[in-house]
């Protein structure tokens, strides 16, 4: 689809600015007007939207769905504007995370997100104790080999036995770390960072809280040049807590998730993630125990709730769901923007940016 009379977004500037979009074989070829090309009246386009912390919707979840039913995710995710999903597998048995692992490679997805097992047992949410593990260098050699080539990020609580050793590893094998799920005092997540994380999961959720005498995760999160995640559906973090991140972590730093579950886009009722049952009511997701177990959000609608917690304009908020979690994952040449060369995703809004008129992805 190639488009003209067009409010197209520059990312380099976070700025709109009038132009046409011409595409060619699935990416982004130029600028130019063409013979075929909608005229869009002025409406925005902006790059399709890249979440890199979610579990599932439509009924699915990505630590159990096959193939085919992953492919049918990635309509379901395209159709409410998030056109680059990062899978998310929760805690399982390992050969069962390692096997998700392959059918998400095998799916087509540019990437995965290791969130399991690693984790605090004081901090753990949704995932089942008895699945929590050590990270050892054995593992995370098997978790690269089942990525085989794609992206690949991984959680865990830097205060975990030979959680620091793992990261550097990491690191060497062009893996991602983010911390999250922890207990970390505020030097252990800052020893973390030291060994090459990049990330805060979920910052605030389930993770050590700010006190005036021993910062904790949350104080490394917020001094620290790492990336922090975001939920902002009003429910996993109050408006203001959402608005201090804004205020003290530079722009390119923020990156939305939605950690949304298989209960997204469905009606409420009993789910599962992590070895949890999981019952939503009115739209959010409990364990049977009462910890929130996840979202039932969509990236797009978490973009414009940022925008409402923190005044931070639309055009300002838009790379922490682009380009912000695209970079993190190391997957900025080909999504996050829509410079030439990089792969056709793009959003037609309305006027107001409020509404997804139309959705134009490269598959």
């Amino acid at each position: 689809m190639n488009v003209r009379n067009a409010l197209l977004y520059d990312t380099a500037s976070a700025s709109f600015v009038p132009g046409a979009l011409r595409t060619e074989n699935g990416v982004i070829a130029g600028y130019e007007e063409t013979p075929d090309a909608v005229d869009l009246h002025g409406c925005p386009v902006i790059p399709g939207l890249v979440d890199m912390h979610t579990h599932g919707r439509g009924g699915f979840d990505f630590a159990s769905a096959t193939v085919e039913e992953m492919k049918k995710m990635k309509a379901l995710y395209a159709a409410v504007g998030t056109t680059t999903v990062i899978p998310a597998i929760a805690s399982a048995p390992f050969s069962e995370m390692l096997e998700a692992i392959r059918r998400v490679k095998a799916a087509g997805f540019p990437g995965v997100h290791f969130e399991g097992r690693y984790l605090s047992p004081k901090h753990r949410g949704a995932h089942h104790a008895s699945l929590l593990a050590l990270p050892t260098e054995e593992e995370l050699e098997r978790i690269a080999e089942a990525a085989d080539g794609i992206a690949v990020h991984i959680t865990l609580a830097p205060e975990l036995e030979g959680a620091p050793d793992f990261i550097r590893e990491a690191v060497k094998r062009g893996i991602t770390v983010g911390i999250g799920h922890t207990d970390a005092a505020y030097d252990e997540a800052n020893e973390a960072l030291n060994a090459g994380a990049v990330s805060f999961t979920h910052t605030y959720n389930a993770m050590r809280g700010l006190h005036h005498r021993e910062p904790g995760t949350l104080g490394a999160a917020l001094l620290s040049d790492a990336y922090a995640e975001l939920i902002a559906d009003g429910f996993h973090l109050h408006p203001g807590a959402v608005k201090l991140v804004s205020k003290v972590k530079k722009p390119e730093k923020v990156i939305l998730i939605t950690d949304s579950m298989s209960g997204t886009g469905c009606p409420d009722g009993t789910y599962a993630i992590a070895g949890n049952d999981v019952v939503v009511r009115g739209g959010h997701a409990y364990t049977t125990d009462g910890a929130i177990a996840g979202s039932t959000l969509d990236l797009f609608d978490g973009l414009n709730n940022y925008v409402s917690f923190t005044g931070t304009p639309f055009a300002a908020a838009l790379p922490a769901a682009t380009v912000n979690p695209a970079r993190c994952m190391g997957i900025e040449d080909t999504v996050g923007s829509l410079a030439i060369g990089k792969k056709a995703d793009f959003l037609v809004l309305s006027p107001d940016f409020s509404r997804i008129v139309a959705v134009v992805t490269a598959e």
